[in-house]
């Protein structure tokens, strides 16, 4: 072979060593570089802004909370709380259910929800319905058992319809859809009124406004 091709196959050789091993250096730094943002991303996620469910002028507002008993005969037992009176009604209920997700406060009660159950998303509508979106883990931690989903299931009921007059009516979602029982046993297809027959709690009473003759006495 003439000395120059072999001088010129030489000289290729370098040159495709050198451009093969930039190129190797370039793609490892770009797999570096995606390596440290998605760690960043992973350590850091973005996490939008949470509203606050009251404003600093709101005041307090006494609220009755309803969680299953350790014993007897009734199923809900009522424990005294506070929220504050947001203007909004669903920040009104979004702070109950923050409170029932969070469990009694005082001995000889039970939460009334399983564990790490989350409150999704909450809509009223003009009709004052409250559709309230539970986590999966409503159903899928829940013990079962009739009694025990019917304490649930009311507890979340009644401490909303009690404490926030706007709301006639709940409807229990789960995961985002409609289900036909939460454990079961209890049946969710419907919204469902106030029932507090099986709490300590006595109805409201319906204020009535005088009539001209009682007021003139």
């Amino acid at each position: 072979m003439p000395r120059h091709i072999k001088i010129g196959l030489i000289v290729l050789g370098v040159g495709f060593a050198v451009a093969f091993g930039f190129f190797v250096n370039i793609v490892g730094r770009v797999q570096s570089m995606m390596k440290n943002d998605r760690a960043e991303t992973e350590e850091n996620p973005f996490k939008p802004p949470t509203q606050p469910l009251y404003a600093p002028t709101d005041p307090p507002m006494n609220v009755k909370l309803f969680f299953p008993p350790e014993s007897g005969d009734t199923l809900l037992l009522a424990q005294d709380d506070t929220i504050f009176k947001s203007g909004e009604v669903a920040n009104r209920v979004k702070q109950i259910l923050q409170k029932l997700q969070d469990g009694p406060h005082r001995d000889g009660l039970f939460p009334s929800m399983p564990k790490d159950t989350k409150v999704q998303d909450v809509f009223i509508s003009e009709q004052g319905t409250a559709f309230v979106d539970f986590s999966n883990t409503i159903a899928t931690n829940h013990p079962g058992g009739v009694l025990s989903e019917m304490a649930t299931i009311y507890s979340i009921v009644d401490s909303l319809t009690y404490n926030v007059p706007e709301i006639k009516e709940v409807k229990i979602l789960i995961g985002g859809i409609e289900k036909e029982t939460l454990a079961g046993h209890c049946v969710l297809l419907l919204p469902l009124q106030m029932d507090l027959s099986m709490t300590n709690v006595m109805p409201r009473e319906e204020t009535s406004t005088p009539s001209n003759a009682a007021s003139l006495r």
